[in-house]
């Protein structure tokens, strides 16, 4: 596991394990929780995915084609030191 990737854990887990995903023009997205937006690019959010440690979860559609989704920690992302 990376440095980054134990810098996102620990930034998740300080805001309830979970976070809001933003999209915004030009296809580009962030991410905010607990009104702070992460302060790490997305490759290091899939990286998480990745190793099974944190999921993207679809909440919605609220347009064709427009998914409402959320970042959360699985168990073994909750665990993880």
């Amino acid at each position: 596991m990376t440095e980054a990737m134990r810098q996102a854990l620990k930034w998740l887990r300080e805001r309830g394990d979970q976070a809001a995903v933003a999209r915004v023009k030009g296809g580009g997205w962030y991410l905010l929780a607990q009104g702070d937006v992460a302060p790490f690019q997305p490759a290091t959010y899939r990286r998480l995915v990745d190793a099974g440690l944190a999921e993207f979860v679809t909440v919605g559609v609220i347009l064709p084609k427009k998914k409402v989704q959320r970042f959360r920690l699985t168990d073994a992302g909750k665990a993880a030191k």
